[in-house]
């Protein structure tokens, strides 16, 4: 079976961090291998606590990991500090293996989760990045795009970090359509469905780990995300049914 290393953070509610990460998983048939970073306390309104792990237990659970049978991809979520970054870059570096960031900087609640800055000891060996259109703007110091040449220019701008390819989340955006834009050494590809007339805590985690599933059962990036937005569609449209 495919096996998927989620490193992130515990979300006491389950609604979004490694539990989410695990629930996919389970979805797509492949095995977790969890790697805790932070412990959370918090509830679908708010972060009350945050407890970091410190970076040398991370590291001991990384390398643990690859003991024996290795993972097949790799999904990065809650990271909470540069420190914790850079141990983690430590040693996927050392791995040819899909990586699959999803740059959280805030709960769904708007609390800060992470402390960092920029995400540079990642971005240097991710597969692909998952930002949203506010955590692109963040990420560059600039405002969100508002159109497809602000989404271009800014995807080109993270690219120019040493990420291979970057997927600009559109459900941030005001359009009556939700649009993901893909960016690679390939082209710019497009994923679009209707507009949810909700949305779901935990809606980054479930993309991000979809696709590093698909990715850990050999599938090329552009299907991937193609297969991973439309598992992410359906999970949302689930939790509007009475």
């Amino acid at each position: 079976m495919t096996r998927v290393l989620l490193i992130g953070g515990t979300d006491s509610s389950g609604g979004a961090g490694l539990m989410r990460d695990g629930a996919v998983t389970f979805d797509f048939d492949c095995v977790p291998l969890p790697i805790v970073t932070a412990v959370t306390a918090q509830t679908d309104q708010a972060v009350q606590v945050v407890h970091m792990v410190p970076p040398e237990i991370v590291v001991a659970q990384l390398k643990t990991a690859f003991v024996g049978d290795p993972p097949d991809a790799v999904k990065i979520g809650m990271v909470g500090t540069r420190e914790c970054a850079r141990a983690v870059a430590s040693v996927l570096m050392n791995y040819r293996i899909p990586i699959v960031l999803d740059p959280v900087l805030h709960a769904s609640s708007g609390a800060a989760l992470y402390a960092g800055g920029d995400f540079s000891p990642l971005t240097k060996i991710a597969t692909l990045l998952t930002p949203n259109l506010n955590e692109a703007a963040a990420l560059l110091n600039r405002r969100p795009a508002t159109d497809d040449d602000d989404i271009a220019d800014q995807a080109r701008a993270l690219r120019a970090r040493g990420v291979n390819a970057v997927l600009m989340k559109g459900g941030h955006s005001q359009d009556h359509e939700c649009t993901d834009h893909m960016f690679d050494a390939g082209g710019h590809h497009l994923f679009t469905g209707k507009r949810q007339p909700m949305t779901r805590r935990g809606t980054g985690c479930t993309l991000a780990t979809a696709i590093a599933c698909r990715l850990g059962a050999h599938r090329q990036l552009v299907d991937a995300c193609r297969d991973a937005f439309d598992y992410t569609k359906m999970w949302i449209s689930a939790g509007q049914l009475p």
